[in-house]
């Protein structure tokens, strides 16, 4: 793990050091937890209110514009107020929003999960600016990227458990099992945020505000050709697996008519994508990133096939494992690719921006779901869905085979 820096904190810096990094990582841990269980809890709560695919998207959506469009004024707010305050004050409100949803939804139906989900997207967007600014003031800046990167895997942790805690708990209670079960993870997160010590709230002369971190890795990210493309290529990807979702628990639960199987075949996926994920990790990191970006989407493609052709739990099971997976892949090139190319002292910043352009692909996702579940019916959009994956893997492959050829005419050194 990648140590604070120790000697911008007082005398017994080496063991706070150590004990704040726990905390940070398992703040991260229970938040991301939280989000996936909130995630499932409010669109299931949605579709069980009538809303079907159109209601779903529409909390996807309403979840993921903070992320996508509040990013810069988080930055500031993390500028100006105690970090110790925004992380524990942030899962605090959404802890509150999920109660308050469940309290709500049957007086208020689906402007409760829509509402629910705003603030919870507000609430990580906050958290994301100050945990970002906690990297980019406390870790030294040779060691940035190894902190991303171990943050990223507590947060890859966490948001695994939550669903997997949403599901097993909306086995007997619901979406509103799965809404209080990540009420309380996200109370569990406060309390561990609230117990920083005050040399959280260090401000290092010499780093930039974190509003102005985000805006030089904007920059970054659209001066640098690999990366602009890499990270194109990846929200084409994020748009159609935020469309995918939107439409899966609508589709499986009305016109399959899984009602009681529904989430026992969603467990039966999620499980065989986890006993799965050496290999999902394996084939991710041995390709180069243009043919693993083209064949996550291959998988989405298929994803969306065998949603179309699901009759069943098998069916149900196989569509919701394999979109598992292709988000799964895609994650992992695309982290890999950030890592890689981001320079150290950017490093958290280039995460966190990358993070606001992958929501706002999921927008439009999640809008593209609307209208197509309006214009051509839920059955129609898996095939448009896997069409556009297709494409979009297809145009990676000859991308791929191009820079092989180019590679291959190149004269050695």
């Amino acid at each position: 793990m990648a140590p604070f820096v120790t000697d911008r904190t007082h005398d017994n810096a080496p063991a706070d050091a150590g004990r704040e990094r726990l905390r940070l990582w398992a703040a991260q841990r229970l938040f991301a937890a939280a989000w996936a269980a909130a995630a499932i809890g409010t669109a299931w709560l949605a579709v069980r209110l009538g809303g079907g695919a159109i209601g779903a998207a529409a909390v996807v959506a309403a979840g993921l514009v903070p992320l996508a469009l509040g990013a810069p004024v988080a930055a500031r707010l993390a500028a100006r107020v105690n970090r110790r305050t925004l992380l524990w004050g942030s899962q605090a409100a959404a802890a509150a929003a999920l109660v308050a949803c469940d309290l709500a939804a049957p007086a208020a139906g689906l402007a409760a999960p829509v509402a629910c989900a705003a603030l919870i997207g507000t609430a990580r967007a906050v958290f994301d600016a100050a945990t970002t600014d906690v990297l980019q003031h406390l870790t030294a800046p040779q060691r940035r990227r190894d902190a991303c990167r171990d943050l990223t895997a507590r947060f890859g942790a966490g948001h695994a458990a939550g669903v997997a805690g949403a599901l097993v708990v909306g086995l007997a209670a619901g979406p509103r099992g799965a809404l209080l079960l990540a009420a309380l993870v996200a109370l569990a997160g406060a309390a561990v945020a609230g117990r920083h010590h005050p040399d959280l709230d260090l401000r290092v002369p010499d780093a930039p505000p974190p509003h102005r971190a985000f805006v030089a890795a904007l920059r970054y990210l659209a001066a640098d050709r690999l990366l602009r493309r890499t990270l194109s290529a990846g929200a084409w990807a994020a748009a159609i697996g935020a469309a995918q979702g939107c439409v899966l628990l609508a589709w499986l639960s009305g016109d399959v008519g899984l009602r009681g199987a529904l989430v026992p075949a969603l467990l039966v996926g999620f499980v065989a994508v986890r006993l799965g994920r050496p290999l999902v990790v394996r084939a991710a990191s041995a390709r180069r990133t243009w043919s693993a970006l083209s064949a996550a989407l291959a998988v989405q493609a298929a994803a969306s096939l065998a949603a179309y052709s699901a009759d069943g739990s098998v069916g149900a099971a196989a569509a919701y494992g394999l979109g598992l997976a292709a988000a799964a892949a895609l994650g992992i090139v695309v982290t890999r690719a950030l890592q890689v190319a981001a320079p150290p002292e950017l490093a958290p910043a280039v995460g966190q921006a990358a993070g606001a352009a992958w929501a706002l692909a999921a927008c439009v996702g999640a809008g593209l779901a609307a209208g197509l579940a309006l214009g051509v019916g839920l059955a129609e959009t898996h095939l448009v869905l896997a069409a556009l994956a297709l494409a979009g893997a297809t145009a990676l492959t000859g991308r791929a085979a191009a820079r092989s050829r180019l590679g291959e005419r190149r004269p050695a050194a």
